[in-house]
């Protein structure tokens, strides 16, 4: 929320809702995609075990163990997209939770004067805004490719 505006200002409650309506995103997103690896991981799981019943079962020749091999290796690459966003998903969670708590920290400071928080907060809001134009770009760079 902008630190600059009042504690019961309309701006800085807009601001802390929208916010909050991120963070529940960020949250949700990482829900969703952990429980999208937990299925491909026990998709992954059931090729690995078919694979060594079908080992333990009869001795096969190359090309079965090859095509297990190859069974295993397919579920593996169809669940590591899955992997990704999930990992992705709780670094996005945490960097917003990170960079809330370090920002309330650096303008919440008692022990500098509080001219030295205003301007902390005032180039707080420059890089958020240096921020926001640079994610607009690669957004837009993203969408012409």
């Amino acid at each position: 929320a902008n630190e600059l505006n009042g504690r019961f200002s309309f701006s800085k409650r807009v601001a802390s809702a929208k916010h909050t309506h991120l963070q529940l995103k960020h949250r949700l997103a990482f829900y969703k995609n952990a429980a999208g690896s937990l299925m491909c991981a026990k998709s992954v799981y059931k090729a690995a075990s078919s694979a060594a019943k079908v080992n333990d079962e009869a001795a096969q020749g190359e090309n079965g163990e090859e095509e297990q091999a190859k069974n295993i290796e397919a579920a593996m690459d169809d669940a590591l997209p899955t992997f990704l966003h999930t990992a992705w998903s709780y670094v996005v969670r945490d960097i917003d939770t990170t960079s809330k708590e370090v920002a309330r920290k650096l303008l919440q400071d008692k022990s500098v004067p509080w001219q030295i928080r205003v301007r902390r907060a005032q180039a707080l809001r420059h890089l958020g805004q240096i921020f926001a134009e640079e994610g607009l770009k690669a957004e837009s760079a993203q969408a012409a490719s």
